[in-house]
């Protein structure tokens, strides 16, 4: 018959595992994330250099000619 401490075992390394997935996990994401940034950025061409204003039209504000106070 197994001890005690035989059957806990499988639980404790099963335990032992999640913490570490746990704790690794914000790495992993964070690599993944680049992985993914990095694949999409070689994938595309960006056409326009980063920091320069969007293709979107200018949007025309009312302007207070006219009117009186």
């Amino acid at each position: 018959m197994p001890t005690k401490a035989a059957a806990a075992a499988p639980w404790q390394e099963l335990e032992k595992q999640a913490y570490h997935a746990y704790r690794e996990w914000p790495i992993w994401l964070a690599l993944r994330e680049r992985e993914l940034a990095e694949r999409g950025a070689a994938g595309r061409a960006n056409p326009r250099p980063t920091g320069t204003a969007s293709a979107s039209p200018a949007v025309e504000r009312p302007t207070n000619e006219g009117v009186t106070s």
